[in-house]
């Protein structure tokens, strides 16, 4: 598989809602739907996982060589989502006025 680098661009106004609700400590918005597909895209959100001894880690905490199905093998369970720096960054600059 071809490394894809992530495309940069300033969240939308929905999408900002979105990342202001998971920077206020949200870990499932009601805003959601496409704002919250392309939160994860842009790569300004992760999940977070909620592990069998009752912990919570976040996907960039998880070993890297565990996809989707060794999560669901291991009993970690997705509780939500949390900002990562890169959506702490976009949310931290100004909206674009239109």
């Amino acid at each position: 598989m071809n490394f894809m680098p992530l495309p940069d661009r300033d969240p939308t106004p929905r999408e900002r809602a979105y990342l202001a609700a998971l920077e206020a400590g949200e870990l499932r918005p009601s805003i959601s739907g496409q704002a919250g597909n392309m939160c994860r895209k842009f790569g300004w959100c992760e999940a977070v996982f909620h592990l069998p001894d009752g912990s919570q880690k976040t996907r960039s905490e998880l070993p890297s060589q565990m996809d989707s199905i060794a999560v669901i093998k291991a009993g970690y369970r997705a509780i939500g989502y949390c900002l990562t720096p890169r959506g702490r960054a976009a949310l931290a600059r100004p909206a674009a006025k239109k």
